[in-house]
């Protein structure tokens, strides 16, 4: 066991009368790591060698320090176990992220790729029944180049095609665009509406442990997956 250099600040007696835990903790953080066990220990062994002997160390004032030591190496045993636990956790991610590889999966989002092609359909859910009910297509640049008037809508899931053009009825090229849905009831009262984007899993990155699931251009996480289909 190396010995421990024991320096004292000015103004601090560490040979005074009853040294308590939390002394000897504030005088040695900045020298010595109190998670240390074996540091722990030579420091309550310094410290009953230099107490006053007309004055000792009171029974009760020991076993808070014991309890100390134990508490210290009860947190240490813990976070050792949650580390294994978040490798143990990380490694299922991985492994399911990597079984999705050529799927279709419908997962939360508002993002899309336009091809400059044809008709594109974006999906919804609605908490409620909606008498009133848009659906908003903004481009990159987070413009709205169309709004598309949906009226009444029932609740749960739905579908709305956009045929690729702007409000003048102009078509829009290809490029990445995003959708927002907007329903109110009869009490013009807010609904809560949730948009989903589909596509087949192209490929996996993984970052800091997590795996993203790369769906054209676009990435999500395994978190953000509703659904998942073989085709």
């Amino acid at each position: 066991m190396s010995a421990v250099e024991l320096t004292r600040p000015p103004g601090a007696d560490i040979f005074g009368i009853n040294t308590d835990a939390a002394a000897v903790a504030g005088l040695y953080e900045d020298q010595q790591d109190l998670a240390s066990q074996e540091v722990f220990m030579e420091l309550m062994m310094t410290e009953l060698q230099h107490q006053d002997p007309l004055d000792p160390m009171e029974n009760q004032e020991f076993l808070n320090q014991i309890a100390m030591l134990t508490s210290v190496e009860q947190l240490r045993a813990a976070n050792s176990n949650l580390e294994t636990l978040q490798l143990y956790q990380s490694s299922i991610n991985n492994a399911q992220s990597v079984s999705m590889m050529g799927k279709t999966v419908k997962a939360s989002g508002d993002a899309f790729t336009y091809s400059g092609e044809g008709n594109v359909d974006l999906d919804f859910r609605l908490g409620a029944n909606a008498v009133s009910s848009t659906v908003t297509i903004f481009d990159a640049e987070d413009y709205a180049v169309r709004t598309i008037e949906l009226g009444q809508v029932d609740s749960g899931e739905q579908e709305v095609t956009w045929d690729g053009h702007n409000e003048d009825g102009s078509p829009m090229g290809e490029g990445e665009y995003t959708y927002k849905v907007t329903a109110k009831d009869a009490d013009q009262n807010t609904i809560s509406t949730l948009t989903f984007i589909k596509g087949v899993v192209e490929g996996i990155t993984f970052e800091g442990g997590i795996p993203f699931l790369h769906i054209g251009s676009h990435q999500v996480t395994m978190g953000e997956v509703l659904e998942i289909t073989q085709e």
